[in-house]
């Protein structure tokens, strides 16, 4: 027996739709599956959280650890992916003081606020960073390890950093061999 559900156990998950030869771990939570898409030739590792609405093109792999909070939505292109222990945000709370923090509060408590999130093609996010809601990480950039984006990224661009900045332009040639 594999680590990856088979086709009959992924039909029952109950995704809203899948691809061919998607791999998902036993060992990931998935939350709302009707509202998680995913295309073909993707791989999820153990230990990873999907939660909220997800679209996931093909060719993408995403690591151990991994969390997706999706409550306003996520979104990765083909040829993507995000590393272990990266964090994806798509709603956040408001941590001023005047409201109380976290889902067990009726929502006239809270202020949960955001935006989606995408992943353009031949973009990557490296171990340990993390995304606001909102901040897409354009086509071909990648966020290094242990980063935090959170305003605007070029495209093909690599960044790093805690705010994240950028480091060097990254080459095009991925995209011109694929396309």
């Amino acid at each position: 027996m594999t680590s990856f559900y088979t086709e009959d156990e992924l039909v029952a998950l109950g995704l809203k739709s899948y691809g061919t030869n998607v791999l998902i771990s036993r060992k990931c939570s998935i939350y709302g599956a009707q509202n998680i898409e995913i295309g073909d030739n993707v791989r999820i590792d153990d230990f990873c959280i999907l939660s909220g609405k997800i679209k996931l093109g093909s060719h993408i792999h995403i690591s151990a650890y991994v969390a997706l909070y999706g409550a306003m939505g996520i979104t990765f292109e083909d040829y993507t992916g995000i590393s272990p222990r990266a964090t994806i945000y798509s709603a956040m709370d408001d941590f001023s003081g005047d409201y109380l923090i976290g889902p067990v509060h009726p929502d006239e408590l809270t202020n949960v606020t955001g935006a989606s999130v995408t992943v353009h093609r031949f973009a990557h996010i490296g171990a340990n960073a993390v995304v606001y809601p909102g901040i897409d990480i354009p086509e071909g950039t990648v966020l290094g390890a242990i980063s935090l984006a959170n305003r605007p990224l070029l495209p093909w661009t690599i960044y790093a950093g805690i705010p994240a900045k950028v480091i060097k332009n990254r080459s095009h040639k991925v995209s011109e061999n694929l396309l």
